[in-house]
Formats: structure tokens, C-alpha cells, sequence
């Protein structure tokens, strides 16, 4: 999640945070009945003090749209998209109120925040492509100007400009009939007849042709050629011959050195003895928190946990964010990927938690399912298909029973011992103290490493094993088969080197 804005609340801002106070179950009904890109729209608003900060699921640079001509244009864009979402919202709550699915509390949550999204305090920021609205409910709505309404010429004002048209129209043609004067009748003349005179042309007397005088030529008389005097051609000397040089003995050069190619080095793990060969253990939490969709991150889930909390929730509600892929199944697939890819030098051991049938410390809920070698790897996937969640009966998970039965499975003290849990986050159902017991035993296994996986969780109960041993958590978006992959393959990475032959 990452912050987009943070503004300065007033006093006359109350009912927008009690607005806030419901973003939660707003959100919960929007995932649950639209796409998330709809619920998405609405940046998550969080108070502290007279400043709300507003945050936003969505990854990717977020981008806020100003006022130059080509963010006006995305804004239009947008603002058209928004619009549709927002229609969607209002759709939806008319329906559930008919179905009764919903109460009238919250169906006016919902119409409040459709009228929120369009106040004139609103900010569009684009984060990944999709438009998050930040000042929802601190101003107004907007009304949209009518356009001025220009009066339409009545018909009686034509009607007056007509009227003297037609009297001056009555007046020509009394005028012309009655009072024109009768045209002047002219009398016929005889055309006069001019003669014009033809001046006579006198012959024009033939010039005189200028004819050219003969040029005369001069005879001028080439010089005679002065004559040569024939000078003696000097004998030439005879040649004398160089003394030839003795030929140069050629030193034998040395055969060239062919240098050998050099094999480049493998980056692998040099073993002289046994104790140089890793472990791996993996504790696989497979509780009912398991059944939740790989589909829906962190936050939706805790929302959809509170609201079943506080206001209960319908088995289609349950059932669809417990639809498939969901954590188990997903998590079961690529750890069977993934042990491929581990050397089979390499033991790995299995443990399984199962959901608490009761706080009790004495009754077993972990389950020990031994050591796999090399060899043994496909009976170790045959197990892992093999395991299915329990509906638990208490909170938490048998996470320290677990913790026990995987430290006999390797050994941290003399050779390097990794431990990989997948979870979903939750606490142990005994209430004992798992942190107590990780720090116990890093003092005597100094190689002891705990990796975390924490699939889509809000919760971090047991982030200290990590801590305690100098091992990663590791968490964030794992809404995808391929992201969850690439998460327990980071947990595993220091285990997979290949061994040197």
C-alpha cells in the first residue's frame, strides 16, 4: 500500500470521518459483489489527528492530474470511466435493497460515497493505469451550470415587420396603374450617310542595296626557320658492378604457445564432508486461514474478517472468498515446482499444521512427516497433494507444536540448517511463546536460518522467528500463482545452490 496525499482536515468536516470510520465495510461490499478496479477507484483514508493520509492498493508511480491542456484531456477520459463506476455502485445498492441483502444503514453508506466521489475537494490521481480519487467527502457536489436558455422570437413581431412591407407593395401598384405618366413617343429620322475618302498610297521607291567593298589581303612572309647545330653526343661510362651482399640467415622463431582454455568456474557449493551439505526443513501451515483466495490481498481480507466479526456474513459471501486458487492449493503447487530445483544432496523435511481443535498443549495438531531424500522427491510432492485444510474449531495455529516437531528434523549446529514457513499469519492457539523458543534454540544452533513466506496476511505474529534467526519475511502482493512461486523460491534460494562435483 502506498500513500498518495495527506490534507489538513476542518471543523466542518464531521461527517466526512465518520464516512471514513466505514471505509472498511464499504469496501468489503464492493469487492465482494464488483471488480476490484471498482472499489479501487476510492483511496483508503486514514486520520491522525487533523490530517488525513490517503493510500492506495495499487502498485506503479502515481501520476495527479493538473490543469495543462493534455492532463484536461485524460481528465475527461477518466472522469467518463469514473462515472460508469460509480453507476455501477448505485446499481448495486438498488439491488440489494430489493433483495434485502443489505441493511438501509448500509445503503446509505453507499449512496453517501457515490455523492462523496463527486464533491469539488476531489483529487484523480492515475496509479497503474487505473484512476484513485483522494478529498473524497471533504467538499461539495458540484452541479453541473445549465446553459442559458435564448428566448425564441414570438410569431407576432414577424407579423409587424410585415405589414408595412405589404402597404408599400399596395402603394407601387396603385401608382403604377393609376398615376404613371404615358411614355414619349419619338419620331423616326433618316440615317445620315458619311462617305470617308480613301487617301491614296504612293509606291515606295526601292532602296539602294549597300553592297560591300572587296578587303584586300596582305602577304606576309613566314620567317625562315634558323638552323640547328647538331651539338656531340657524349659516350657513356661504363657501369660499375656492387658488390653483391652475403644473404641474411633467417633465425628460426620459436613455435607458439597454444594456451589451454580455461573452463569457467561454476558457481557451486564446494563439499568436503557431510556437515557441508544443507537442510531443509518446510512447515506448511494448512489451517483453515489457508482457504481464503490467492485472488484477494491483504486488506480485502481483513475487511471481510471484521465485517463476519461484527455483522456476519452469507454462505455465497464465503464461499466466493474461499473460491479457487486458494492459498493452500496455490502453495501446494509450487513448493511441488520447486523442490525440483533443490540438489538432491539436499534432505528436506515436511511438518504439517493442521487447524486447533482446542487450546490444549497436550492433544497433537502438528504433524511430523518425516525426512525426504533425493530419491525419494516424488513420494515427497505425492505427499504434499495429499494434504488438505481443516475447519478449526479455536483460533490460531499449533505454531510452536510445529517449531519442535522441524528443529529434529536438522541439525543448525555444526551444519546449516533452513527452516521455511508458509503461513498465513496467524498466532498459536496454545498461547505459548514462540519468540521465547526460537531464541532458545539460536543459542545452541548458530546455523539456524527461519525463512517466512506470509501469503496475503495482515497479520504478523510470527515475523520473529525471522528476526531472531537473521532470516527474510517475506510478504507483499501474492495475488497470483506466478508472484507466490517467486516468493517461496526467495525462501528456498540459499539451499538451491548446486553442489560441486
Amino acid at each position: 500500500m502506498q500513500r498518495l496525499a495527506r490534507i489538513n482536515l476542518e471543523q466542518q468536516n464531521t461527517a466526512a470521518l465518520e464516512l471514513f470510520s466505514h471505509y472498511n465495510e464499504i469496501a468489503a461490499i464492493l469487492l465482494r459483489h464488483l471488480p476490484p478496479s471498482t472499489a479501487s477507484i476510492l483511496a483508503c483514508p486514514e486520520v491522525n489527528g487533523n490530517i488525513v493520509e490517503w493510500y492506495s492498493d495499487l502498485e506503479g508511480q502515481p501520476y495527479l492530474l493538473g490543469n495543462s491542456e493534455r492532463d484536461q484531456q485524460i481528465r475527461k477520459q477518466v472522469e467518463t470511466l469514473i462515472s460508469q463506476r460509480l453507476t455501477a455502485v448505485e446499481k448495486l445498492r438498488a439491488e440489494l435493497m430489493q433483495k434485502g441483502s443489505i441493511t438501509t444503514e448500509q445503503a446509505i453508506l453507499l449512496e453517501r460515497v457515490v455523492d462523496a466521489a463527486q464533491h469539488d475537494s476531489i483529487q484523480i490521481y492515475i496509479v497503474n493505469k487505473q484512476p484513485v480519487i483522494t478529498g473524497w467527502g471533504l467538499g461539495k457536489k458540484t452541479i453541473p451550470v445549465p446553459p442559458p436558455v435564448i428566448p425564441e422570437p414570438s410569431k407576432s413581431r414577424w407579423l409587424l415587420w410585415l405589414l408595412p412591407l405589404l402597404l408599400l407593395l399596395l402603394g407601387g401598384l396603385v401608382w403604377w396603374f393609376f398615376f404613371r405618366p404615358e411614355p414619349v413617343q419619338l419620331e423616326p429620322m433618316e440615317p445620315v450617310k458619311i462617305e470617308i475618302s480613301k487617301p491614296e498610297l504612293k509606291p515606295e521607291q526601292p532602296k539602294e542595296e549597300l553592297k560591300p567593298e572587296p578587303q584586300k589581303l596582305e602577304f606576309i612572309p613566314e620567317p625562315e626557320p634558323e638552323p640547328v647545330k647538331e651539338e656531340p653526343i657524349p659516350e657513356p661510362e661504363p657501369v660499375k658492378e656492387e658488390p653483391k651482399p652475403e644473404p641474411v640467415k633467417e633465425e628460426t622463431k620459436p613455435e607458439p604457445v597454444v594456451e589451454k582454455e580455461k573452463k569457467p568456474q561454476k558457481n557451486c557449493r564446494v563439499v568436503k564432508k557431510p556437515t557441508d551439505v544443507p537442510q531443509l526443513a518446510i512447515i506448511f501451515n494448512n489451517a483453515s486461514g489457508m482457504r481464503y483466495t490467492l485472488l484477494e490481498n491483504a486488506k480485502t481480507v481483513a475487511a471481510f474478517d471484521e465485517h463476519w466479526r461484527i455483522y456476519g456474513v452469507s454462505q455465497d459471501e464465503v464461499n466466493y472468498m474461499y473460491r479457487q486458487p486458494n492459498r493452500s492449493t496455490a502453495s501446494k503447487k509450487s513448493v511441488a515446482q520447486l523442490i525440483d530445483r533443490i540438489p538432491s544432496a539436499v534432505d528436506i523435511g515436511l511438518v504439517e499444521l493442521k487447524s486447533c481443535l482446542s487450546t490444549s498443549t497436550g492433544t497433537p495438531f502438528a504433524t511430523n512427516h518425516g525426512i525426504f531424500t533425493g530419491g525419494q522427491r516424488g513420494h515427497l510432492k505425492a505427499k504434499l497433494k495429499g494434504m488438505n485444510v481443516r475447519e478449526n474449531q479455536v483460533p490460531g495455529t499449533p505454531i510452536y507444536e510445529g517449531l519442535q516437531k522441524a528443529l529434529t528434523l536438522i541439525d543448525g549446529k555444526e551444519r546449516e540448517a533452513l527452516i521455511v514457513y508458509i503461513t498465513e499469519g496467524n498466532n498459536d492457539c496454545t498461547d505459548r511463546d514462540i519468540c521465547q523458543l526460537i531464541r532458545q534454540e539460536k543459542r545452541v544452533r548458530p546455523k539456524l536460518k527461519v525463512n517466512i513466506v506470509s501469503i496475503n496476511s495482515p497479520w504478523h505474529h510470527s515475523d520473529c522467528l525471522a528476526k531472531e534467526t537473521g532470516g527474510q519475511i517475506i510478504s507483499g502482493d501474492m495475488t497470483s500463482q506466478a508472484k507466490l512461486t517467486n516468493a517461496i523460491r526467495k525462501s528456498m534460494k540459499s539451499v538451491e545452490q548446486e553442489i560441486c562435483e
